[in-house]
Formats: C-alpha cells, sequence, structure tokens
C-alpha cells in the first residue's frame, strides 16, 4: 500500500491541527499569600498545580479554570502553608471541535511557623 505525499502532507496537517496546543505565560508574583507577620521555617520544595475546563466549538463553555484551586493543589502536594516564587501559566489544547484550558501553577512550598495558644511561636 503506497500513500502519495499529497495525502501524507494532508494527514500530517490534519494531525498538527487536531491536537495541538499553546502555552502562554500569564504572570508571577512573590508569594500566594501575604507573608507580613508571618515566618517561613521551611521551604518544602517546588510544586506544580493544574485546573481546567473544556469548551466545544469554541462557544460552549464547562465552567473555567481556577487558579486558587491550582495553588491549593500545589501547596496540599507537599503539605505545605504557601506558595512563593510563584509562576502561572494558561494551556490550551485544541481538539477537533473542542478546547480544554488548563491554568497551570508552580513554586516553591513553604511552612510557615506556627502560632501557639498562650501567644508563644511554635516550629512546626
Amino acid at each position: 500500500m503506497r500513500i502519495d505525499k499529497q495525502k501524507a502532507a494532508a494527514l500530517m496537517m490534519l494531525a498538527v491541527f487536531t491536537l495541538s496546543a499553546c502555552v502562554t505565560p500569564m504572570g508571577m508574583t512573590s508569594s500566594s499569600t501575604p507573608l507580613e507577620g508571618k515566618t517561613i521555617v521551611k521551604n518544602l520544595g517546588k510544586a506544580e498545580g493544574r485546573s481546567s475546563s473544556w469548551s466545544l466549538l469554541g462557544v460552549w463553555s464547562m465552567g473555567r479554570p481556577d487558579i486558587d484551586a491550582a495553588i491549593g493543589e500545589a501547596v496540599k502536594s507537599k503539605n505545605g502553608d504557601a506558595l512563593i516564587n510563584v509562576r502561572w501559566y494558561e494551556k490550551t489544547t485544541y481538539l477537533v471541535l473542542a478546547s480544554i484550558t488548563t491554568v497551570i501553577v508552580t513554586g516553591d512550598v513553604v511552612a510557615f511557623e506556627a502560632e501557639a495558644s498562650a501567644g508563644t511561636k511554635k516550629a512546626r
């Protein structure tokens, strides 16, 4: 079975059009929460969180990606308190009649010093 060059090119273009994606940097910030009055006692390492939604024909959207949920997923993955050095991206994957939009949040998960009930501070 032999496929001519035109058919091969058409199949390749269809494959690229069917499963293409675009990643867009959206922003960065020093922390996911205010750090004033808090003491970081441990850097638990890098983490990533994601939140996705999809749309049909670019018109009907099923929800929206939630950046707070993505941050929460990243922090929870390391059992920390907050993210520092936060960056977020939006990735859109295009399918034939639908698209999937994903917000990706990355950063360093940190733990804060815990407050004791008597007003003194305790290390976590």
